[in-house]
């Protein structure tokens, strides 16, 4: 509409937010699947050793047979969809500037349709953003109820650490660490997903640790990571977004990965025209999308933390009294 949408000159400032720090990390390693529900995976435990007592005697006769059950776990992809319209009187419109109209200036965008598609895009992003970590699992069982795949915040049930109110710690991380390593995750490739509180509150309370913090150790695909020397090992820091209030996530990005599924001849996260019923052009984008998070063993999640932070007043110091130093004084 060309009132809605009036033409201005002028470089062009986005003032919502487009960071999608989750989707980049995952980016590249996308699976493709033919079903709408897919595997994650199979669990099973296998057995503890122990010490055997079995007499001679006792041998002659074998034990009784015990299995190793397993069990299935599956995710499902969802629908992503949005629309664009653009009228014929805002195509054939594009010469008219609004606000400050100076000679020489043109339209910013030149093309309207690219515009509003580009920010649709954005758009979709934002909600497979907000979906990997927030979205409830529900599986379709007939044609009007919604698949919702299954975000890193509902899948981490097992590894988890309750803050109590608490400001977040290195000692918690330390004990989700511990978690995953005790479920037999791997620890050596674990992210620490936080929000700028949170990420105040572990700064502060590793100085005071004496912890080593590794600013801006590397750039992966766009985002930057901070490292962090943990008693369990080394963990890389991240800033996320749309994480719960008070909720941080020790995920392993290595065995996270995007599923999409293909409409044959049209591909995944497509635009095409709609059919006519006027003076303009719709369109639709449309796409199907979910989350393959391995096991769930392989990450943890911190919940229950302080969402405010107070600014440390200085590095503590601990000294000694003169009475306690070594015969002779402190300069013996």
């Amino acid at each position: 509409m060309s009132f809605a949408t009036p033409n201005y000159s002028g470089a062009l400032f986005n003032k919502g937010n487009e960071r999608t720090p989750f989707l980049s990390m995952i980016a590249g390693k996308t699976a493709y699947s033919n079903s709408v529900e897919f595997v994650l995976g199979q669990d099973y435990t296998s057995e503890e050793g122990d010490i055997p007592a079995i007499s001679e005697k006792a041998s002659l006769t074998a034990p009784d047979a015990t299995l190793i059950t397993r069990k299935q776990n599956t995710n499902v992809t969802q629908i992503f969809q949005e629309s664009i319209g653009i009228s014929y009187a805002k195509m054939s419109n594009m010469g008219t500037l609004s606000g400050a109209n100076i000679a020489g200036q043109s339209a910013n965008p030149r093309n309207e349709l690219d515009f509003q598609t580009s920010n649709k895009l954005k758009k979709i992003a934002r909600s497979i953003e907000k979906t990997c970590i927030q979205g409830k699992y529900n599986k379709a069982t007939t044609d009007e109820t919604i698949n919702k795949t299954r975000g890193m915040v509902e899948a981490i049930t097992t590894n988890t650490v309750a803050a109590g109110n608490k400001p977040l710690d290195i000692w918690m991380v330390n004990e989700a660490m511990e978690k995953v390593y005790n479920s037999n995750g791997d620890i050596s490739r674990l992210t620490l997903l936080i929000d700028g509180v949170t990420l105040n509150q572990v700064n502060a309370s590793a100085v005071d640790n004496g912890l080593t913090i590794v600013p801006q150790s590397r750039n992966e695909n766009g985002i930057q990571i901070t490292k962090l020397i943990m008693p369990m090992g080394e963990i890389d820091l991240m800033l996320g977004q749309f994480l719960p209030a008070g909720t941080a996530l020790l995920v392993n990005f290595d065995v996270i990965r995007p599923i999409e599924m293909i409409v044959p001849g049209k591909g995944n996260f497509f635009r095409e025209l709609l059919a006519k019923t006027g003076a303009g052009e719709k369109y639709q984008i449309f796409g199907q999308f979910g989350l393959d998070y391995a096991n769930e063993l392989y990450h943890a999640k911190i919940t229950g933390i302080s969402t405010t932070f107070t600014k440390p007043e200085g590095r503590k110091v601990y000294v000694m009294n003169a009475s306690e130093f070594p015969t002779g004084g402190a300069g013996a």
